[in-house]
C-alpha cells in the first residue's frame, strides 16, 4: 500500500487525489470524531465565561453532588435520564456560570476579604459547634471530610462565597417590595365580594330528542380517533400477602400470655399523670416569697392570681413526665409523693414553682384488654415465615409441570381471573376502560409485568410492597383497535345530547345575565325559572365557602353591579350579581400579608439579582461545549 502511495505522488493527478483524500480525513475527524477542532474547546474544557473556565472534571463532581443530594431526599435511587428531566445539569452549570461570573466581577471590582475575616465567619457556623456550643476544630475536620473537602478547599470556596454575597449584597441592597406591589397582593387577598345568585339545575338527558343517524356519523367521523379499545389481557393470577397469611394463623391464648408476662412491664403501662400548674418568676428572690406565702398558709391559686408577686402562670394541665418540656420542672413535680406545691425549681425560663393538683397512678393494662393485639402480632410475624414457605412450594409444583390453578389448589389456595388494561382497569361499555379492579390498582407492579410479558411464557413471582408475592399466567390478548359507529353508537348518542343540552343551557344562562345587565331583576328572573336565590357575603378568592372555584374566579372577575355565568356542580349553570366589593387598608401586621411581605422581599432580590447576573454574563461573554455537558451528565 506504501509503495502505492509512492507512486501516486510522482505525478499531478495522484497528488491531487492524496490531497483530497487528506481534505476528506480531516474534515471526517473535525465533524464526527474531533469536534473540537471547530469549536476551540480543550478536551476537558465544558465552558467559559469570560477569562474563566468550567472544566468537564469540576461540573462532573458538582454534578454528581447535586444528585446525591437528589437521591437522599427522595429516598431512592435518580437515573440520569429523570436527573434531565428535573433540569438537574442545567442548574448545575447555571450555578457554575454565575460563579465564574461574580467572581471575575469581584476581582474587578478589588473586593477583598482577609484571612481573619474567613475564620471569623466560619467559626461562626453552628454546624461546626461541639457540645459546649463553640467551634470545635475536630468537628469540623470530620463534616468536610465526609463532605469530600479538605481545609484549604473549603476555606477556598467560602472565601469565593463570601465575595460573592458582597456583590449580592450590594445591588440588592435593603430592597423591599413598593407599595403599589403591596396594595396589589393585599387587594387580591383581602378583598371581599357579595353577591347573590340562582342556580340553573344540569338538564335532563332523558327529555333530550335522539340525534338523527346523519348526525351521529359526522360526531364520529371528527372524533374516530378518540375512540379506540385500548389493549386489554386477560390473565389468571394468584396472590398472596402476609395479611393474607396472617388471617389464616391460630395464636393460642398461651403463647400470648407468655408473650404479655414478658413484656407487659415495658409495652402495657399506661403512664403515670398529673395535674400541674406552674409559675415562673424571673427571680430565686420572687419564687421565695411566693413559697414563703404558701408556706404561710395561702393558697397556690391566690398567690398566682396576685399580679404583684411577679409570677406569670402556665395551667399544664394532665401531662406525663416524659410530655413535660422542662426536665428539671417534670423531675420536681413526679418527684412529690402526694399533691402539693414544689420548692423553687431552675427551669429553662425562669425559677418555678409548680403545684400538683392531682395525681392519676399508672397502671398496667390487663392481659384481656390486649389479648388480640398480641395474637395479631404474632401471627403477623409468623406470617412472614409461612408466606415465603408458600412461595417455595407454589415455585416448586410450577417447575413440576402443574399450572398456577393446579398449584394453588394444591396447596389450598385459589386463583382470579382480571380482564385488564395497562392502567389496572376491566373493560367497560363498548370496549372502553371501566371501573379499576381494586386488587390490581394496589399491584401497579402486577399489571406492569403483565403488560410486559405474553401468553405462554413462563413468569417470574412478582414481589408485592407488602412483602408477599404474585404469580400470573396470560391466557388471552385483545389488541387495541379501531372501534366502529355501531361499537359506539350510544355512547356517541349520549354524547351529542350532553353536548347539545350543555350548549342550551350555557345560551340560556347567558341571555339571563344580560337581562340583569339591562336591569331586570334577578330575583324576578330566578322566580320565573322556579330557581331560588341565594346570598354569598364576604366572598375570597380562597374562601367561598357553598361556591365552585369556577364560580368565585368569574365573580371576582365582574365588575361591582355586573352579572355574569359560572360552572356549577354536576353540569348546571350559575347565574350572579355582584353587589358589592370592599379592600381593608393594607395592614402589614395582618398574619396574611406578614408571611408574604418577607418572601416578596427575597422574590424582588431574586429576580433583579438574575439580571445582574444575566448582563455581566453578557458582558463577560458564555460559551457551553454541548458534547461535553452531554457526556458529564451521562447522556452520551
Amino acid at each position: 500500500m506504501l509503495d502505492g502511495l509512492r507512486i501516486m505522488s510522482k505525478n499531478i493527478f495522484g497528488r491531487t487525489l492524496l490531497a483530497v483524500f487528506a481534505a476528506l480525513i480531516v474534515i471526517g475527524f473535525g465533524f464526527f470524531g474531533i469536534r473540537d477542532v471547530f469549536t476551540n474547546f480543550r478536551a476537558n474544557q465544558l465552558a467559559t465565561v469570560g477569562d474563566a473556565e468550567i472544566s468537564v472534571a469540576q461540573f462532573r463532581n458538582d454534578y454528581q453532588s447535586a444528585l446525591q443530594r437528589a437521591q437522599r431526599q427522595a429516598k431512592r435511587a435518580i437515573t440520569n435520564d429523570e436527573a434531565r428531566q428535573m433540569g438537574l445539569d442545567r442548574q448545575v452549570l447555571s450555578q457554575l456560570l454565575t460563579g465564574a461570573a461574580l467572581d471575575q466581577d469581584s476581582k474587578k471590582l478589588g473586593l477583598a476579604l482577609s484571612s481573619a475575616e474567613i475564620a471569623r465567619l466560619i467559626k461562626a457556623e453552628k454546624m461546626f459547634a461541639g457540645p459546649t456550643g463553640a467551634f470545635d476544630q475536630a468537628r469540623m475536620n470530620e463534616i468536610l471530610r465526609d463532605n469530600g473537602y479538605t481545609e484549604a478547599s473549603y476555606l477556598r470556596e467560602q472565601r469565593e462565597f463570601a465575595l460573592r454575597q458582597q456583590i449580592a449584597d450590594a445591588v440588592t441592597g435593603a430592597l423591599k417590595a413598593p407599595e403599589v406591589l403591596l396594595a396589589a397582593v393585599n387587594s387580591f387577598t383581602s378583598e371581599t365580594r357579595k353577591a347573590e345568585y340562582f342556580v340553573l339545575p344540569a338538564p335532563d338527558l332523558a327529555k333530550a330528542a335522539a340525534p338523527t343517524d346523519e348526525a351521529v356519523k359526522a360526531y364520529y367521523d371528527l372524533r374516530k380517533e378518540g375512540y379506540r379499545s385500548p389493549e386489554f389481557r386477560k390473565a389468571n393470577v394468584l396472590m398472596l400477602s402476609p395479611a393474607d397469611v396472617a388471617k389464616t394463623i391460630q395464636i393460642s391464648d398461651e403463647a400470648a400470655k407468655k408473650v404479655y408476662d414478658q413484656t407487659a412491664a415495658q409495652r402495657f403501662i399506661a403512664p403515670e399523670k398529673r395535674t400541674i400548674a406552674q409559675l415562673t418568676f424571673p427571680s430565686e428572690a420572687d419564687a421565695a416569697k411566693a413559697r414563703a406565702r404558701i408556706d404561710a398558709g395561702e393558697s397556690f391559686d391566690a398567690v398566682a392570681a396576685d399580679k404583684n408577686a411577679g409570677g406569670v402562670l402556665a395551667d399544664i394541665g394532665a401531662t406525663t413526665r416524659a410530655a413535660m418540656f422542662d426536665k428539671g420542672v417534670a423531675d420536681a413535680a413526679f418527684g412529690l409523693s402526694q399533691p402539693g406545691v414544689t420548692r423553687p425549681i431552675p427551669g429553662k425560663f425562669g425559677v418555678v414553682l409548680a403545684n400538683v393538683s392531682q395525681i392519676e397512678p399508672g397502671a398496667t393494662k390487663p392481659f384481656d384488654e390486649v389479648k388480640e393485639q398480641i395474637k395479631g402480632e404474632l401471627a403477623q410475624a409468623q406470617a412472614k415465615g409461612d408466606t415465603q414457605a408458600l412461595h417455595d412450594k407454589i415455585e416448586d409444583l410450577r417447575a413440576s409441570g402443574k399450572t398456577l390453578a393446579q398449584a394453588a389448589e394444591a396447596l389450598g389456595l385459589q386463583t382470579q381471573t382480571y380482564l385488564t388494561d395497562a392502567s389496572g382497569a376491566g373493560k367497560g361499555e363498548a370496549g372502553q376502560p371501566g371501573a379499576p379492579i381494586p386488587a390490581l390498582a394496589a399491584a401497579p407492579e402486577l399489571v406492569k409485568a403483565i403488560f410486559a410479558s405474553d401468553v405462554g411464557v413462563d413468569n417470574e413471582a412478582v414481589t408485592r410492597k407488602d412483602g408477599g408475592f404474585s404469580w400470573f399466567e396470560i391466557n388471552a390478548v385483545e389488541t387495541s383497535r379501531q372501534l366502529s359507529l355501531d361499537d359506539v353508537r350510544p355512547l356517541l348518542v349520549k354524547a351529542i345530547q350532553e353536548s347539545e343540552a350543555q350548549k342550551a343551557l350555557a345560551a340560556k344562562a347567558n341571555e339571563l345575565a344580560r337581562k340583569i345587565d339591562s336591569g331586570e331583576s334577578l330575583a324576578t328572573l330566578a322566580a320565573a325559572n322556579n330557581a331560588a336565590v341565594e346570598q354569598a357575603s364576604g366572598v375570597k378568592r380562597s374562601d367561598a365557602p357553598g361556591l365552585a372555584p369556577a364560580a368565585v374566579q368569574q365573580i371576582f372577575g365582574t365588575p361591582v353591579g355586573g352579572a355574569g355565568v359560572a360552572l356549577a356542580d354536576r353540569g348546571g349553570r350559575i347565574v350572579f350579581k355582584v353587589l358589592d366589593a370592599t379592600t381593608p387598608p393594607i395592614d402589614l401586621k395582618s398574619p396574611v400579608l406578614a408571611g408574604l411581605v418577607p418572601q416578596l422581599d427575597t422574590s424582588l432580590a431574586d429576580d433583579l439579582f438574575s439580571q445582574y447576573v444575566s448582563g455581566l454574563q453578557t458582558q463577560l461573554g458564555v460559551r457551553v461545549n454541548q458534547t461535553a455537558l452531554r457526556a458529564a451528565g451521562g447522556q452520551e
